[in-house]
Order: structure tokens, then sequence, then C-alpha cells
């Protein structure tokens, strides 16, 4: 089963922090990101893709906070428009044009689309109710779709 949720611009910071980042849970007030999500036992999120080189990211590295706001912002930022529009700034140009150097594209109405993909109803059913030995292929089967990615069949 697939849940699909449409995120329009300026909400996909705040949803990805509510509903992702620590578990589908809330993140306590003036909590750091990584705390909340070591709390929620959330493993911190990693860049991935094909893109990646494009931005000066590396696969696997860390996402922090500040890239979260940056790219998933109201702007839709680089995810280091902060240090891109110091150093724009560092070397003489006007706020305008640094702020300039630290944005992606052009702004759109809908920025992204949340898939997510979960097991049928009747699974989660024969996991509870199942013994252990069931409850571990389950839990195998889970665990090597994860890995394997989208696209598989």
């Amino acid at each position: 089963m697939m849940d699909i949720a449409i995120i329009r611009a300026g909400q996909m910071y705040r949803y990805y922090l509510r509903q992702v980042v620590v578990g589908d849970g809330r993140r306590p007030a003036r909590t750091p990101l990584r705390e909340a999500q070591e709390e929620a036992g959330v493993p911190a999120g990693r860049w991935m893709g094909h893109g990646l080189a494009a931005l000066g990211l590396s696969e696997g590295e860390e996402v922090t906070e500040a890239q979260l706001r940056n790219l998933f912002g109201e702007r839709g930022r680089h995810p280091y428009a902060d240090r891109i529009e110091a150093e724009e700034l560092a070397a003489g140009k006007s706020p305008k044009q640094a702020f300039k150097a630290g944005a992606l594209g052009r702004r759109v109405t809908v920025t992204g689309f949340d898939l997510v993909f979960r097991p049928q109803p009747t699974i989660y059913l024969l996991w509870a109710l199942g013994d252990e030995e069931t409850r571990r292929v389950i839990e195998a089967a889970h665990e090597r779709a994860d890995r394997a990615g989208p696209g598989v069949d």
C-alpha cells in the first residue's frame, strides 16, 4: 500500500520536522534535531541520490537541520545557502546578489510528494498475532525490501 501527501511551498520544512525526521512524533521545543532523533530512536537522515555532487553533498552525509531549513523552507535554497551567502558577502557582493547565489531554481506551488510505502494491514496482524518465527520472517522481508529500495517487485 502507498499513502501520498502533496507538499506545498512553505510546508515542506515543517512537514519533515513534524512527520519524518523524528519518527512521526513531535519534537520538544528547543530540543536540537539530533537529540530529538536519538530520543525517538530514529536514525539521522542521510543524503542520497544522483544529484548530490551538483550540490556539493556526499552520499551518506548526515542531513542537518540548517540544510533542511534551507532546502525545504519557504524559499527552496541550497542546503549550504548560509555558507554560500556569507562567502558572497565577504567577496563584496550585495545582500541581494548573495541571497540569489544561494537560491535553487524557481519558486513553485507544489514542492514535492511524500510517498509512504507500507505493508498490507494483514501483515501487521500476522506479525502481531504470529509466533516468534513468523515475526522474524516478516521482519527479515521488511529489512530486505527496505535495503532494496523502490522498484523492487
